[in-house]
């Protein structure tokens, strides 16, 4: 994907667009978002950290590419999947990696649980 797809993308999940996010850094210069958009412009570093703060993720997010999205299409079976999936597609690809972290520790932690629990009974 695109940067521009990217951002847009992005802006859209925290329910927003380029535009307003843009004006928030450049002090109303809308006319950054048609560099962005058709000439494929890619803000410098400062402003890239400005957009990633304003859109509360990662400057990598802007980067992403089909494969780091895939796992975005899974459909939830229950409303605990549901709230799991939105608040993991909320956070920033770094605490994307300690949310996974966590749940691979969990999943170690029931494992051994239940293998005591055999051994007992």
């Amino acid at each position: 994907m695109t940067f521009a797809e990217n951002i847009n993308r992005i802006c859209a999940e925290r329910g927003t667009n380029l535009t307003a996010v843009i004006k928030q850094i450049k002090n109303g210069q809308s006319s950054y978002t048609t560099a962005i958009n058709k000439r494929g412009s890619i803000p410098n570093q400062e402003e890239l950290l400005a957009l990633a703060k304003i859109l509360q993720c990662s400057v990598m997010d802007f980067f992403a590419d089909e494969e780091d999205l895939c796992c975005e299409k899974a459909v939830p079976e229950n409303e605990d999947e549901e709230d799991i999936l939105k608040i993991y597609r909320a956070l920033p690809r770094r605490a994307k990696h300690e949310f996974m972290a966590m749940v691979y520790d969990f999943g170690d932690r029931k494992e051994y649980e239940g293998d005591k629990a055999n051994a007992i009974g």
